[in-house]
């Protein structure tokens, strides 16, 4: 969920401050106030290495990747009562704590995790982005981090049984749900090279829209926590997408 890509399905992947992930919101009717809580050195997470390299890992994530904050964002509940305000509350919050895992995984170079973890249906397609600029990172000697992008407000959103042609045209998963993201740059990636030199490539600048639909089902699990599982990511910026996906993919 930062980089823009090209064709009918493509989104722009990371880009959600990896860096302020400190705030666990608590669920209930409405969008409740979040609990802060500061942490300076990140710990290991609580389950076994072994469990996590049977998800593709070869080193345990940082426990406070479960830590979400939902400080400033909204969450707006389209569904037409289908889903109720906690939950969609809820759906969001995995939303967030997938990316976590996400960003986690591109700058730790744990591509085989984003293959195996189960955090997407879809995972060569939904993390080709992120998975490339692990390979290119790799093969220079690099590490890669994202940044993240303002999210303003997480819409979600029935999706239209009719569709289903639409996402499996484009290898991705059709799910009834999806969260349009009404979120706003800056947002970038920052390359460090073998000698600590930091180079930031800006992905959107600031104020520069970048407007996400992103499909899924929240999903519980064990090592990580509620996530939502990535089905889908489409850039709504793209006339094609809002086309195809109308109204979805419209503010």
């Amino acid at each position: 969920m930062t980089q823009q890509r090209e064709g009918l399905c493509l989104r722009w992947r990371p880009i959600w401050l990896v860096c302020a992930i400190a705030v666990i919101a608590a669920v209930a009717c409405g969008t409740p106030p979040p609990h802060v809580t500061q942490q300076t050195k990140p710990t290991a997470s609580a389950a076994p290495l072994s469990a996590w390299q049977l998800r593709g890992a070869t080193e345990q994530p940082p426990a406070d990747l479960r830590q979400v904050s939902m400080a400033g964002i909204q969450v707006v509940n389209q569904a037409g009562g289908a889903v109720s305000d906690a939950d969609a509350t809820a759906w969001a919050t995995a939303l967030l704590r997938g990316i976590n895992y996400e960003f986690w995984a591109v700058n730790r170079q744990q591509d085989g995790f984003l293959r195996q973890s189960g955090l997407s249906t879809a995972p060569a397609v939904i993390f080709s982005s992120d998975l490339t600029d692990i390979d290119t990172a790799r093969r220079a000697g690099e590490h890669v981090r994202y940044t993240r992008k303002a999210i303003r407000r997480m819409l979600l959103r029935a999706v239209p049984g009719a569709l289903k042609a639409t996402f499996t045209a484009q290898l991705v998963t059709w799910t009834p749900y999806a969260f349009y993201l009404d979120a706003v740059g800056p947002s970038s990636k920052v390359i460090t090279d073998s000698s600590g030199r930091q180079t930031t490539r800006t992905v959107y600048p600031a104020g520069a829209p970048a407007f996400e639909l992103v499909g899924g089902a929240l999903v519980h699990d064990p090592l990580m926590g509620d996530v939502f599982a990535f089905g889908s990511d489409w850039n709504c910026l793209e006339a094609a997408n809002r086309s195809h996906l109308a109204p979805l993919c419209n503010p």
